[in-house]
């Protein structure tokens, strides 16, 4: 099967009025939201309207994530960096770069379990990465996470020696 982003076909000629899904944008919701660990899905459909995001990508995320009435928020971001990038690794450095505490053009990393918690997350809903891989990848950054501090960043899980996330 095609995985996580056979779901999301490029739109062309979408309404002038309504502004494409950006990274900039998506760390606005995250601001707006990160206090939430659970969002009701009305609320996010209003946040996104007042962002001018398209309607149609938002029902995307909520579908492909079977959101109902709440939206665990970190999953719906998760999601929302999949739709913005062509391959799992650079959607979690995305992911890194909107979560992170590190300044703008630093490691961009990001607690170790909450790393483990969000790619078991995504590798899960993309289909097509095994439960063997997902743990391989795991296991090569343990050695990682613990030399730096339980925190993991885009170097760590880009580093060639590193399983591919997407496996």
């Amino acid at each position: 099967s095609s995985g996580i982003n056979a779901e999301w076909p490029l739109r062309p000629g979408a309404d002038p009025g309504v502004k494409q899904i950006t990274p900039g944008l998506l760390s606005v919701l995250h601001k707006q939201l990160r206090v939430q660990e659970t969002v009701p899905v009305d609320e996010l459909k209003t946040k996104w309207q007042q962002l001018s995001l398209p309607a149609d990508r938002i029902e995307e995320i909520l579908r492909l994530g079977n959101f109902v009435a709440n939206v665990k928020w970190l999953n719906f971001l998760s999601l929302a960096c999949t739709s913005l990038e062509s391959n799992l690794t650079d959607a979690v450095t995305l992911l890194c770069k909107i979560l992170t505490k590190d300044p703008e053009g630093g490691p961009a990393r990001i607690p170790y379990d909450l790393f483990k918690q969000l790619y078991t997350y995504l590798a899960e809903v993309d289909g097509n990465i095994t439960q063997e891989h997902i743990e391989s990848v795991v296991a090569y950054l343990d050695n990682d996470a613990a030399k730096n501090e339980n925190m993991i960043g885009p170097a760590h899980f880009s580093h060639s020696f590193c399983p591919k996330l997407s496996g």
